[in-house]
């Protein structure tokens, strides 16, 4: 696989991410904060980044720099992991932030999105205890 790095050019926009190529698949760093502003933005980031995923690789979508996530974000989220997974790409998501878990919970996504605490353990697939 070829390896590559993709900036986002939002200097105005409160959401940024970085794409790079890994063995396991794409690794989308984000950071900022993601809500109804800027919602259509998330949405091509996400759809973007999964199309330069390899079929049946793994796309992590590394949030754990996020501010904010809105229910809406994690709707979107959850049908590109439903989309992704038509392709065999498995799509996990790396949240550090008890807010947002919060989030993730309260909008009952908890089967819906793959959270896991840090990067290693959203590339081996282990939830923690």
């Amino acid at each position: 696989m070829l390896g590559f790095i993709v900036e986002s050019n939002q200097q105005n926009q409160e959401l940024r991410w970085t794409a790079r190529t890994a063995p396991e698949g794409l690794i989308v760093q984000v950071s900022g904060q993601v809500d109804a502003h800027n919602e259509s933005v998330w949405q091509r980031m996400l759809s973007e980044s999964a199309a330069a995923t390899p079929d049946a690789s793994m796309l992590v979508v590394d949030a754990g720099s996020l501010d904010f996530m809105s229910c809406g974000a994690l709707v979107a989220l959850a049908k590109q992991t439903v989309d992704s997974r038509q392709r065999g790409v498995t799509l996990r998501l790396v949240i550090r932030q008890p807010s947002i878990m919060r989030v993730i919970t309260q909008c009952g996504m908890d089967d819906a999105v793959s959270a896991h605490p840090d990067l290693n353990s959203a590339l081996d697939g282990h939830h923690p205890p």
